[in-house]
């Protein structure tokens, strides 16, 4: 029997991602590591949001749609 609680694992996995922001350079970084690598450094950082099927199509999405709205402000 394991000595300790997979439920307080989970949780405390899930407690290290977080939404992708564009905008930070921190998931930038995330994100360039994954699509140089195929693989994340630790781990996937990022909650998968409605209505993605997959976390990389929508970083590849959201990070589009950031620097479209920035090419509008000029």
């Amino acid at each position: 029997m394991n000595s300790y609680d997979s439920i307080t694992i989970l949780h405390r996995f899930a407690q290290r991602r977080r939404y992708f922001d564009p905008s930070k350079r921190e998931d930038l970084e995330e994100f360039k590591f994954f699509k140089e690598k195929f693989k994340w450094k630790d781990g996937c950082p990022f909650f998968l949001e409605w209505p993605f099927s997959d976390v990389v199509t929508m970083c590849d999405s959201k990070y589009a749609d950031f620097m479209l709205r920035q090419l509008k402000g000029k």
